[in-house]
C-alpha cells in the first residue's frame, strides 16, 4: 500500500481555440456581431487520479491522445481549462526536447538555470555539479552553446539535471527514446534506483517493456 497522496488531478481537461483565419482572432477579440469565431479542441477532458508517495503511474496511448499535455499540465509548464491539480513537494520534469534550455547558453549556464528553476540554490548546484555533467558524459563540451547540441546530448544533459536535483515527483515524458542504447540503459537504471528509493514517478513511454518494468499502474488515454 502507498501513503497519502502526493498529487491529486480532478476531472482536469485542456482546450485550445482553433481559428480558421488569422482576421478570426480578431473578430473574436472584438466580439463581433456576438459570434463566436473559434471551434473548440480538447486535448484532454475529464482525467482524475492520485498518486501516492513511492508508487510509479506510466501514462501509455496513441499518438496526439494528450499524453504530453497531461504531463505538462502536471509539472506547471501548461496551465489547465479546467479541473484541479494538488501537488505536494519538488517537481522534476523532462518533457519535450530542449524545453527549459536557453539555445544561446553554455550547456555549465543552463544546468545552472535549470537546476534553480527546480527548486535549487547555488550551493547546491555547485555541490552536484560535476556529478551532473559526469552521468551527461558531454563534460568536453559543457561550455560550448546548446544551440550546437545534438538531440541526443540535450537529452543526456536534461536528464541529468532533473535527476540530480532529489525531487519529491520526477516526470519523464520519452527521454529515453532519444540518444544511444548505452546511456538510455544507463538512465533506465537510474529510474529503477529513484523507484527503488521511494520516490514518485511519472513515465511516458512507447517501450510497453520498460512502463512494465518500472510501473505499479498505468493510464490509458485514448
Amino acid at each position: 500500500m502507498f501513503s497519502d497522496p502526493i498529487l491529486r488531478v480532478h476531472d482536469l481537461g485542456k482546450c485550445y481555440a482553433l481559428y480558421e483565419k488569422p482576421a478570426d482572432r480578431l473578430k473574436q477579440f472584438l466580439r463581433w456581431r456576438n459570434k463566436t469565431y473559434y471551434r473548440e479542441f480538447h486535448a484532454l477532458k475529464g482525467i482524475s487520479f492520485e498518486l501516492g508517495h513511492g508508487e510509479v503511474l506510466g501514462i501509455i496511448g496513441r499518438n496526439g491522445s494528450g499524453k504530453s499535455t497531461l504531463l505538462q499540465l502536471l509539472a506547471g509548464t501548461l496551465t489547465a481549462t479546467s479541473g484541479t491539480i494538488e501537488r505536494q513537494g519538488r517537481i522534476a520534469a523532462l518533457l519535450e526536447l530542449g524545453s527549459g534550455f536557453n539555445p544561446e547558453f553554455t550547456g555549465r549556464e543552463n544546468v545552472y538555470l535549470s537546476a534553480a528553476v527546480m527548486g535549487l540554490g547555488k550551493e547546491d548546484i555547485e555541490a552536484r555539479y560535476e556529478e551532473i555533467v559526469d552521468f551527461s558524459g558531454i563534460a568536453p563540451f559543457i561550455d560550448q552553446p546548446v544551440k550546437t547540441y545534438s538531440s541526443g546530448m540535450m537529452v543526456r544533459l536534461a536528464f541529468s539535471v532533473a535527476t540530480s536535483v532529489d525531487p519529491d515527483i520526477l516526470i519523464i515524458d520519452e527521454a529515453l527514446s532519444v540518444g544511444d542504447g548505452e546511456f538510455s540503459r544507463r538512465s533506465f537504471d537510474r529510474i529503477m534506483t529513484f523507484k527503488d528509493q521511494g520516490k514518485t514517478i511519472l513515465f511516458c513511454s512507447h517501450a510497453l517493456y520498460q512502463v512494465d518494468a518500472l510501473c505499479n499502474r498505468v493510464i490509458w488515454l485514448a
